[in-house]
């Protein structure tokens, strides 16, 4: 067993899984509290139709599903800071519209079929050496963005009403923000696929959210439960010889019940909840 670690592979598949994980984690948490799953489902599936436009003209496919999906993020930013029912068809109308795209380039060329099938299932042990230098730099790029306006984020998060009031301009941290997204769509798109990226991105977060009171804290649990389960998903992948993003995506599936079962904050519902009960009674 322990001999894969003698392969170059094996190592380059490990560091992308860590790196998808911090970048899920930290993107994650402000994309779960801003309330942007929807947004986020959409932009991951227009970086599919990127990746496949790229493989079908001989362009790294990480770099077309880097292009794409900045494209779409900046029309569902624009879609999404206006009504709600325009946003909601806009986000509508861009998951079918690049599945569609990614369709109709696969179909032009069907010998490209088992690379498109790897955009969608994650191939995380075909990471080359240059599809891991580009993860490296869109992971910092997202994370020195996000570290460099960090305050900024934190306020407009928890209270963009008074942020706006103190001159912050709200709209422009809105659309970084969307372009986070799309930035961990690139990251994850090759270790968990298109139809997983999305539950990488929201499930630890989501279950970090519900043990903690403070953003800080959140992203903490956050960042260890997508650790966890990126790595173990990884080696039950290499024991049972299974895709890894399955047992990812299972692990911090199986995470996000646990935590909703084991809420404190839930409980503590629970318990105002019947006291209400009692005195109404």
């Amino acid at each position: 067993m322990l001999d894969i670690f003698s392969y170059p592979f094996v190592w380059r598949a490990l560091v992308a899984i860590i790196i998808a994980a911090v970048v899920s984690s930290v993107v994650g948490t402000f994309t779960v509290l801003r309330g942007f799953s929807t947004l986020s489902a959409a932009i991951t599936h227009s970086s599919f139709a990127g990746a496949s436009i790229a493989v079908i003209y001989g362009v790294n496919p990480l770099l077309g599903a880097l292009a794409l999906s900045l494209g779409f993020s900046g029309l569902t930013a624009y879609a999404s800071s206006s009504s709600e029912r325009k946003a909601d068809v806009v986000i509508g109308m861009i998951f079918g519209f690049s599945t569609a795209l990614a369709v109709l380039f696969l179909s032009i060329a069907s010998t490209y079929t088992a690379a498109a099938w790897s955009f969608i299932i994650g191939d995380v042990l075909g990471v080359s050496w240059m599809d891991l230098y580009t993860l490296i730099i869109v992971a910092v790029v997202a994370l020195g963005i996000i570290a460099l306006l960090y305050k900024e984020f934190k306020f407009i998060t928890f209270d963009p009403e008074a942020a706006e009031a103190m001159g912050l301009r709200v709209s422009a941290y809105h659309y970084i923000m969307v372009f986070l997204i799309a930035l961990f769509s690139v990251v994850a798109i090759k270790v968990v696929g298109v139809i997983l990226a999305i539950v990488l991105l929201i499930a630890p977060a989501a279950s970090a959210y519900e043990f903690s009171h403070d953003l800080e804290r959140m992203l903490i649990i956050s960042m260890i439960i997508a650790l966890i389960a990126g790595v173990l998903g990884f080696f039950l992948s290499l024991i049972f010889n299974i895709a890894s993003s399955a047992f990812i995506g299972i692990a911090v599936s199986i995470a996000y019940l646990i935590a909703l079962i084991a809420s404190p904050k839930r409980r503590k519902c629970k318990e105002i909840a019947k006291c209400r009960i009692v005195k109404e009674v």
